[in-house]
């Protein structure tokens, strides 16, 4: 890549050019509807590339849910030998004549969902039809409810908690759900690689039930997993979430070439030498974005011998026949900073051109971290449903505060160019039971990729769950049922 395409993409990254307008799709009886939004060029690529979600989608989400309210719902779940659509009555305001921005399949159509994004998902194997959809959303109105109830139990779950002699310290959030609660300092560490302090969070290790190891994705850490840690412990799992290298509060190590073998071996290790999992004591995995990728790599080569289950939550790579190995498409930073081999080529010349290339690349990638740092909440309301939280935000502006962190985000920009290992060939390979537990709104990772993955895998379990990009903390309470149920299918 020449130099003046790189400094294209660095003021891209950081000034946003002219927008682009993108599409999102939505399914009423089975016809597929077409709308426009507008995103910048910057926005686009800076992390995934995919489009991200602007305010009036938030907006039109927010509608979405006031379609499904309390007072639409009669009876749920409808009687056996019901008509779903005698068990949920149409909105009397859109029987009055109120207006969409929706075109509808039919005038003799039901006025259930005009605003309701459903997924484009169609493999035979689980196909999710609209009646399922509508199914989630009465679900997710239940679950709601119970939320509100359960604020007024809160003393009686904290004390719940002391059941689990280790169990982390723990806090409601606003809608009564219990999670690990934010510690500056992290949790527990461990030595990787008898020279670098990782951290992780653990729960139930006296339990009998399985092992669950939780992998999160870029730019996050063991506490993305915070929901899942205290409901899959008191359930009887043996739960470990861990900071993979380079992330949250584990050592930044800036020196190392990483890549995502190196993740991968390093979350193999993890399986073996800290949960404790064996031939005969097997362990599920489970891991979101590009966490899902070294679980995989752990659950098919790493350690396939200690793997019960894969579990892969909105999983990142190119899962495509042919795909070469590395990101799908490059991201901003990837641009900017170019590969592993032209940096390392540039440093072996010692020249002068040599050095200022490599001196633009850091400067680019630090420029990109600082943007980034300081935009944290913005980027992760892109692609949540629900609002993020302080305590999510502060929790990565804390990582962001490592000396090493500038450093560590330069390293990190050029594992891909460094992976060489194929997400196809990793599935292809994989024998353990697998699931797609997948957020349907994802503008990165959309239900299409879950598609190619069922191709792959057509024994896949895929549980959509209404959500975006990172399910398990945008909507906990319908991912920890669907991961549960589905373990509990896992001889």
């Amino acid at each position: 890549m020449s130099f003046a395409t790189r400094v294209i993409a660095v003021v891209d990254a950081l000034f946003p050019r002219t927008s682009v307008k993108t599409k999102r799709y939505f399914v009423e009886k089975k016809k597929i509807y077409t709308t426009t939004k507008t995103t910048t060029a910057k926005e686009e690529e800076l992390f995934f590339v995919q489009p991200k979600r602007e305010e009036e989608d938030m907006e039109e989400e927010e509608e979405k849910e006031e379609d499904f309210s309390p007072s639409f719902v009669k009876v749920w779940p409808p009687a056996e030998g019901d008509e779903l659509d005698d068990a949920l009555p149409h909105n009397n305001k859109r029987e009055e004549g109120e207006e969409t921005n929706m075109m509808i399949a039919s005038s003799n159509s039901a006025k259930i969902s005009s605003r309701t994004r459903l997924s484009s998902f169609s493999s035979s194997a689980s196909i999710v039809t609209r009646k399922k959809n509508l199914r989630n959303a009465a679900k997710k109105v239940n679950t709601n409810n119970i939320r509100l109830s359960s604020s007024t139990s809160s003393e009686e779950q904290l004390i719940a908690s002391e059941n689990i002699s280790d169990m982390p310290p723990l806090e409601l959030d606003d809608k009564g759900i219990e999670r690990v609660k934010l510690q500056k300092n992290g949790w527990e560490t461990y030595k990787y690689q008898d020279k670098f302090d990782c951290n992780y969070i653990s729960a139930g290790k006296e339990n009998t039930g399985p092992i669950v190891v939780l992998v999160h994705g870029f730019g996050a850490h063991s506490y993305h997993w915070r929901y899942q840690i205290p409901y899959l412990a008191k359930k009887g799992y043996r739960v470990y979430a861990l900071c993979m290298l380079g992330y949250g509060w584990s050592s930044k190590a800036s020196e190392e070439q990483y890549c995502m073998e190196y993740w991968g071996e390093q979350v193999s290790d993890f399986v073996r030498t800290i949960a404790k999992a064996t031939e005969t004591d097997k362990a599920f995995i489970a891991g979101n974005s590009i966490g899902a990728l070294a679980a995989l790599y752990a659950a098919s080569k790493g350690a396939p011998e200690r793997t019960k289950g894969l579990c892969l939550v909105n999983a990142a790579g190119n899962f495509e026949p042919n795909a070469a190995p590395g990101p799908e498409k490059k991201t901003m930073a990837q641009k900017a900073v170019g590969t592993a081999q032209d940096m390392e080529e540039a440093e072996e010349n010692n020249t002068l051109q040599g050095k200022l290339r490599v001196a633009f690349g850091k400067l680019a990638a630090y420029g990109i971290f600082y943007f980034t740092k300081i935009r944290i909440k913005t980027i992760l309301n892109q692609v949540y449903d629900n609002d993020v939280d302080e305590d999510l935000v502060r929790s990565i502006a804390m990582a962001a505060e490592d000396p090493e962190a500038r450093e560590t985000f330069y390293a990190i920009s050029l594992a891909g160019s460094r992976t060489q290992v194929k997400p196809r060939d990793l599935l292809e390979n994989l024998n353990a039971p697998v699931m797609l537990l997948w957020g349907e709104n994802d503008p990165w990772m959309t239900p299409t990729k879950a598609e190619r993955i069922m191709e792959i895998k057509p024994s896949a379990t895929y549980s959509p769950v209404p959500a975006g990009h990172c399910p398990q903390d945008d909507n906990p309470t319908d991912s920890n049922n669907a991961f549960v149920k589905w373990a509990e299918t896992v001889a």
